[in-house]
């Protein structure tokens, strides 16, 4: 599976699991990260890294919100 598509499912199970489309990056770190890792088959050298640029990419495609500086956004 893809990062960004990995990213997806995972933004989706952490606002299931959360009751709320908003979601803050660092909770996703840890909740996710090593899901993500697995789904993907690779770890890379910074794989957190790697993460925010997905994250950056479905914001600039309009799935979802950058809402504050503390990493927080909404699923839209």
């Amino acid at each position: 599976m893809k990062w960004t598509d990995a990213v997806r499912r995972a933004i989706k199970r952490h606002c299931r699991s959360k009751g709320s489309n908003i979601f803050i990056r660092q909770d996703l770190i840890k909740k996710e990260l090593a899901r993500i890792i697995a789904d993907t088959g690779s770890t890379g050298a910074t794989p957190e890294q790697t993460l925010s640029r997905i994250l950056q990419e479905l914001r600039d495609v309009g799935e979802i919100e950058f809402i504050d500086n503390d990493g927080t956004y909404r699923k839209l």
